[in-house]
């Protein structure tokens, strides 16, 4: 079998700005088909596609990269709040030893 380098990183930013561009217009759309109640996202949404326009691509990989990571940080402390998986429960135990040490 062959040793082959793996370059491929997932918790690094792959996606290009055109890329980051595009996904923001596709949100945007979604919320225009109730702008009343969605307005403020929209607005939202424009100023980031704006912002994401205006940003080099170095410094958006950068901060993309931050996000994707602190987003599975974020979504594992969400997940081990459910108080009806045993599992979680061992995890929020395990968690509370290891700062109460």
């Amino acid at each position: 079998m062959e040793n082959k380098k793996i370059t491929f990183d997932p918790d690094e930013l792959q996606l290009t700005k055109k890329d980051l561009i595009d996904f923001l217009g596709r949100c945007i759309d979604e919320w225009r088909h109730n702008v009343r109640g969605n307005f403020k996202f929209i607005v939202a949404g424009e100023l980031m596609r704006a912002q994401v326009r205006v940003t080099p691509e170095y410094v958006l990989k950068e901060v993309w990269s931050k996000i994707i990571k602190w987003f599975y940080d974020l979504n594992w402390e969400n997940a081990k709040q459910d108080k009806t998986d045993s599992f979680m429960k061992l995890m929020r135990e395990m968690d509370k030893k290891k700062n109460d040490q």
